[in-house]
């Protein structure tokens, strides 16, 4: 009986690490795609933690900040399904410093895993990135929210629609990043201003 449960219990050992291996995501396609776009040399990581982190769940490459978005767009077209693309870390502070934006390619179903990619999180205002996925989410049911860029304390979003009450929306924003208006547009009002213009909401939390 004892050989028996172990032999059973080997025998699920090894399926269970082959289900691990079969569902382990391939990056073979999406890495030959983000080095054909960029011309830049794919890393086996990712980064969080103002780059001084390396996460393996993802791939990435850096590449000039002003090229970032574009080239990052480009590969996001040419993704199969179930995998997103966005600018990652841009204010590395590792050790030696990594030079340039990061774009990052990873699995995932929408614009929300980029966040646990990432990790976004505001800490210092007693959120983490579980805290940010669940307001955003309303965001994201409302009006559609195309999330370009994301780092440590930093997320860059486009707006599929806009509010039909922009001011009331915008006081939300304040409320839900200060430092934004408080180190960044002034007033509310100029916030408001800034996503009636470019129909974009960036958030940052110091």
């Amino acid at each position: 009986m004892l050989r028996k449960l172990l032999s059973l219990g080997l025998m699920m050992a090894i399926e269970s690490g082959a289900h691990a291996q079969a569902s382990a995501p391939d990056f073979t396609a999406v890495s030959a795609i983000l080095h054909r776009i960029t011309a830049a040399q794919v890393r086996p990581y990712s980064t969080r933690d103002f780059g001084r982190d390396r996460f393996n769940g993802a791939i990435s490459v850096l590449v000039p900040p002003e090229k970032a978005e574009a080239q990052m767009l480009a590969v996001r077209r040419e993704l199969p399904p179930n995998w997103v693309a966005f600018v990652g870390t841009t204010n590395s502070l590792a050790s030696p410093k990594a030079e340039g934006a990061e774009i990052v390619v990873g699995p995932g179903r929408g614009p929300l895993d980029i966040l646990d990619i990432a990790q976004t999180d505001a800490v210092n205002h007693g959120m983490v990135t579980k805290d940010l996925k669940e307001h955003l989410q309303a965001w994201q049911d409302k009006y559609g929210i195309d999330i370009r860029q994301a780092e440590t304390d930093t997320i860059s979003m486009t707006l599929g629609k806009m509010p039909s009450d922009l001011a009331a929306f915008s006081r939300e924003v304040y409320e839900f990043c200060p430092d934004i208006v408080e180190q960044g547009t002034g007033t509310v009002e100029a916030l408001e201003a800034t996503i009636r213009e470019h129909q974009r909401v960036f958030l940052w939390w110091d």
